[in-house]
């Protein structure tokens, strides 16, 4: 009876039909299932109710892929009358003899509806674990916002280039950045099904005839200041110290030789200040491994000042508090720093990031107790790495104690000791 048509169902035949699937023919099928009854309700009354079932019309077909059988949902009853049901089961019944499965067409359907925005954040929900920060991430994605609410199926390379004009005349640099962002999503979105076809964001042979690379500068640096004028400014830094967090935490990265996130970013429970160390956990640095630094009397002075600022809270070396507070108890923003240089009349070259080379350049021309610094122990100060993969799984020790007097110097001939 499932291959010959019944006639149409009355609607007191409907409610007598006992739980299970009933067959039309041609595929057309009522699926009736139990319904829990709401709160409060008798469940022995309930079901004798004509609502205690829920009826659904199905439509049954063979897949043309694995030629299994299988079934799609059509739609409630009486939502869906017998009549308007015979009919979506009549249009997928020529889709499959079209070797088109309705399943795969409706998901096709749907992605296709899919926006930029959405693919986007598909994106980064699938790989955010590889990152440090959304930061940098959300505002290259932000560029995108003429593209945001497109259906990411129908974006092609023209529409890119437009989107791109304005920041490409700004900041060259920045759109290149964030075309290659884009280009993952596009790669992304093709890999989920919501587009077909080429990547229109894709740099060779495509990109970069439009926004071609503007000549390399091998020696483009962090601009620093000469460390022998480090001891001035750092002068001139401590009177703007006035409950001031900014010039506090710039004081602070100087003489830890440390860059600017780390330390915007510091928290309470990262200090020993009973052994004037800093631990900074893998996630927070750049080469994702932990990094110890040994404190100057000078920084455990700061953090004393700064705890003070604290207000309404106790003392706790354990609090996720941070260190140097902006609004609302969130991190000073990195522009703090910069802006405060701007501020002191500075050359617009220097930045904060740049007093990391002052501090080399100075380790590279010093002597401690009649010796020069050893170029790895200053590399170590710095974070960075100076060992082999195979020699770094052996030598574990980060040299603390041989790391200190370096530190303590660099404070003292900053003048803050």
């Amino acid at each position: 009876m499932r291959y010959v048509q019944k006639p149409a169902p009355r609607k007191n035949e409907i409610f007598a039909l006992p739980l299970g699937r009933h067959y039309y023919g041609y595929g057309l099928l009522l699926k009736i299932t139990p319904k829990s009854p709401p709160e409060g309700t008798d469940p022995d009354e309930w079901s004798k109710s004509l609502w205690s079932k829920t009826r659904i019309w199905m439509y049954r077909y063979t897949k043309p892929t694995t030629g299994r059988p299988t079934e799609v949902s059509i739609g409630p009853w009486p939502e869906y009358s017998y009549g308007s049901a015979r009919q979506v089961a009549s249009e997928l019944m020529v889709m499959v003899l079209q070797k088109k499965d309705p399943v795969d067409e409706a998901r096709k359907q749907e992605t296709n509806k899919t926006t930029f925005a959405e693919a986007s954040e598909g994106w980064i929900n699938k790989h955010k674990s590889k990152w440090r920060s959304l930061k940098d991430v959300k505002i290259l994605l932000g560029h995108a916002q003429p593209l945001a609410h497109m259906p990411v199926r129908t974006i092609d390379q023209r529409m890119i280039v437009d989107a791109l004009a304005d920041l490409n005349k700004r900041h060259p640099e920045q759109a290149r950045r964030a075309l290659r962002m884009w280009a993952q999503v596009f790669d992304y979105a093709k890999a989920m099904k919501m587009r077909e076809g080429d990547n229109p964001a894709a740099w060779r042979g495509n990109m970069e005839h439009i926004f071609p690379n503007p000549p390399k500068n091998h020696n483009k640096h962090h601009a620093s200041m000469t460390f022998k004028d480090v001891s001035g400014f750092v002068q001139r830094l401590r009177l703007r110290q006035v409950k001031g967090h900014s010039a506090a935490a710039l004081e602070f990265q100087i003489l830890c030789a440390s860059r600017p996130g780390e330390v915007l970013n510091m928290k309470w429970s990262e200090l020993d200040l009973i052994n004037r160390i800093w631990t900074l956990p893998p996630e927070r640095t750049k080469q994702n491994r932990q990094h110890r630094v040994p404190l100057p009397e000078r920084c455990i002075e700061i953090l004393a000042l700064q705890n003070e600022y604290r207000t309404g809270k106790p003392f706790s070396l354990l609090s996720d508090d941070f260190v140097f507070q902006g609004y609302k108890g969130e991190a000073l923003d990195d522009k703090s720093l910069r802006e405060l240089l701007k501020r002191m009349d500075l050359p617009v070259h220097v930045t904060p990031h740049g007093f990391r080379s002052s501090f080399r350049n100075w380790a590279a021309r010093t002597r401690i107790n009649g010796e020069r610094i050893d170029r790895d122990l200053a590399e170590m100060c710095l974070g960075h790495r100076v060992k082999g993969k195979v020699e770094e799984a052996y030598w574990t020790e980060d040299e603390l104690d041989q790391r200190r007097p370096i530190m303590d110097a660099w404070a003292e001939f900053c003048g803050a000791c």
